[in-house]
């Protein structure tokens, strides 16, 4: 395979930056939706000259404005996935984390192990509840 996947962990980062992603996406859009509905409202032909601070082709922004709302189609997927696959649980978490390490741990675990952190816990649990 030339292009290996991305190995996604969850991390508090991560989601930050998936919301981020995802709010701009959204700004994206609303930009291409704002910049349409005031050149329907101008009135301009395929060929005129439109924007205010540097005049474009009407052709040339047209493109633009594509390229622009699959940008901002791409950034609202990729990160309302991740975003989701976070929420289901489905990210596994940093290598270096606690949370990771035990989860590892329990994986790994006969039977007779789990059975005595169990017991433990509920050991525990009875302590706590005095």
């Amino acid at each position: 395979m030339l292009i290996r996947p991305r190995r996604e962990v969850l991390t508090t980062g991560g989601v930050v930056v998936s919301v981020v992603a995802l709010l701009a996406g959204i700004g994206m859009l609303w930009l291409v939706g704002a910049m349409v509905v005031q050149t329907v409202q101008d009135g301009t032909g395929l060929f005129d000259m439109v924007g205010i601070a540097r005049p474009t082709p009407l052709w040339m922004a047209i493109v633009a404005l594509c390229l622009l709302s699959y940008a901002g189609v791409a950034f609202i997927v990729d990160s309302a996935g991740y975003l989701v696959r976070a929420v289901r649980g489905e990210l596994p978490r940093p290598a270096g984390d606690l949370r990771a390490r035990r989860e590892h741990a329990a994986r790994k675990a006969s039977r007779h192990q789990r059975q005595v952190w169990a017991r433990s816990a509920e050991a525990r649990r009875r302590r706590a509840a005095e």
